[in-house]
């Protein structure tokens, strides 16, 4: 599956994000990580971390640099000690609003390629991909 037209879709995928995000207080490697705290704040870190795809570090040094930028809040949880409240602050809010924008402009950039039958077709076969991949390693990653 991993073949040129696919190699260069991820790399003109990442050159549009280098692009968009540059202007933003934001690096594209937090993207991920602002959008999803603004969709559930506040949310526990270790929540947050079985929703995304990355190693743990990688979260932890994401969620470091936001909270340093101002993007978020990261409180001891009462109840637990040991663990994080992760809250957006106004000017996460304002940040993550530009980032589903940007997210949506690709999105938009991609599909004007496509019929509306053809997405419905590559919708299918991500889901069939996804549901091998599911039996294969016998668990579901939480969305």
């Amino acid at each position: 599956m991993n073949n040129k037209n696919e190699r260069m879709i991820n790399k003109y995928h990442y050159k549009f994000l280098e692009d968009k995000f540059k202007d933003l207080e934001l690096g594209r490697a937090e993207a991920p990580y602002l959008k999803m705290i603004d969709a559930h704040s506040p949310i526990k870190m270790n929540s947050l971390i079985t929703k995304v795809v990355f190693h743990k570090s990688h979260t932890t040094r994401a969620i470091n640099q936001m909270e340093k930028d101002g993007l978020i809040k990261k409180q001891k949880d009462l109840n637990d000690l040991r663990s994080y409240i992760l809250s957006i602050t106004e000017k996460g809010k304002k940040i993550a609003k530009q980032v589903n924008q940007i997210l949506q402009e690709w999105d938009d950039l991609v599909n004007s390629a496509l019929s509306n039958e053809e997405i419905k077709q590559l919708d299918n076969i991500r889901e069939k991909v996804y549901l091998k991949l599911k039996d294969y390693f016998e668990e579901d990653f939480a969305e």
